[in-house]
């Protein structure tokens, strides 16, 4: 937490400083990521893609004869009010030309960002904020989901496990995630799709946020002995407990955590002790290898300007954010937000792996350009094991049979 509030005082510093002072001559563009709770990590980590991409324009020229300046709004841990206060701070005060956002989820930030025209890129990953964009479509146009929906996700995750060159020792599956709208429509979608092929759904457990002691549910687990465990929470705390205290009395069984696996202080944690675990990221660069040279200097770019490896969504703010760039200037003026609008749709990026577009409810389906990527903990560090669409192995990367106490 004190790094936390350090960050939001160097970031309010620079505001009065006018590091990031609204200027007649500069496009400005809006962040709304949280800067301090429990959601500050994955913040940082959204912003940091934002900021690559605004310091690489700037450097070029800038975007139409301007720099770009950015302005910041704390989403802390994502009330709803909280959330239309940053739609109302960058929209109707700061006057920015696009908003780049992480997850806010269950749609309050559509329809706080939908009273507007300005692009909003949004990181929800919710059907449920889905849902909120298709009771008018016309009405939210400007909103952009910058990853599939849970379902998608989930369907792709179970997709991965039935693919690894494996043999399962049962047919048991342990679901664990949390009760909000994401978590609850993974948990049901990885449950149909285990008990389609005749899989046992053994345990089933919806825990909220903030969920650090697992003893009960780790009884019941080593009673069961599942061949896998599937842990959803958007968080870094609650995994990192899970695992420990899961190693503690491991049984043989695959850990695939998700998305959760990619908050930098996840594997960061744990380390060695991770290996074999499972996870995977929405709209994600494969790594430690890049699948194109272009994609490659872009990763090790980050990672020599930021110290350490790819964080959780710097790779989709960056490219979303550089989409609305191209739109902008394909337009030719970055506040005409009909014009640009209608680019983002009916034009396709060509982003650092491949061309990108928003599809059905201007959502980021899986596409070769931002595809559903699988890792894997392998020597204290993430592996990319597949990528998807049509779950494909990745490179010459090989699925290391996870070491238990049991075999």
């Amino acid at each position: 937490m004190k790094k936390i509030g350090l960050m939001s005082l160097i970031v309010a510093t620079l505001m009065v400083m006018g590091s990031w002072a609204i200027a007649a001559d500069t496009i400005k563009v809006g962040c709304a990521f949280s800067l301090t709770g429990d959601y500050a990590g994955s913040g940082d980590n959204y912003f940091k893609g934002v900021e690559m991409a605004v310091e690489e324009l700037n450097a070029a020229g800038g975007l139409l004869g301007k720099q770009l300046e950015i302005v910041m709004f704390d989403n802390q841990d994502f009330a709803p009010e909280v959330v239309m206060q940053g739609a109302d701070y960058l929209m109707d005060q700061k006057k920015v030309a696009v908003v780049v956002a992480g997850w806010a989820g269950a749609g309050a930030d559509v329809r706080a960002y939908g009273k507007y025209d300005v692009p909003a890129f949004l990181d929800d990953g919710s059907q449920a904020s889905v849902d909120v964009y298709k009771e008018d479509p016309e009405k939210y146009r400007n909103a952009y989901f910058m990853t599939p929906v849970a379902a998608a996700q989930g369907s792709s995750v179970f997709n991965v496990l039935q693919a690894l060159p494996y043999d399962y020792p049962n047919k048991k599956v342990v679901l664990i995630n949390t009760d909000d709208a994401w978590g609850g429509e993974i948990g049901a979608v990885m449950a149909k799709r285990f008990k389609e092929i005749g899989w046992e759904v053994a345990l089933h457990e919806i825990v909220p946020y903030g969920t650090n002691e697992w003893g009960p549910i780790l009884t019941k687990v080593r009673r069961i002995k599942p061949a896998v465990i599937h842990f959803e929470i958007a968080a870094s705390q609650e995994p990192i407990t899970f695992v420990r205290q899961f190693l503690k009395r491991p049984t043989n069984t695959i850990i695939s955590l998700g998305w959760s696996i990619t908050p930098l202080e996840v594997v960061g944690t744990l380390g060695k002790k991770a290996d074999g675990v499972m996870g995977d990221m929405p709209a994600g660069m494969p790594v430690p290898q890049a699948p194109t040279v272009e994609a490659q200097a872009w990763l090790d770019k980050y990672k020599k300007r930021y110290k350490h490896d790819l964080g959780v969504g710097s790779f989709v703010t960056y490219t979303s954010f550089m989409a609305w760039a191209e739109a902008a200037k394909a337009s030719g003026d970055a506040y005409d937000f009909k014009a640009v609008n209608k680019h983002l749709k009916t034009v396709a990026y060509k982003g650092l792996m491949g061309d990108i577009s928003w599809g059905e409810n201007n959502t980021l389906h899986p596409q070769p350009g931002a595809p559903m990527t699988h890792y894997q903990v392998q020597n204290g560090e993430l592996v990319t094991l597949f990528t998807d669409p049509a779950v494909t192995p990745y490179k010459d990367n090989k699925f290391i049979k996870p070491r238990r106490s049991e075999e």
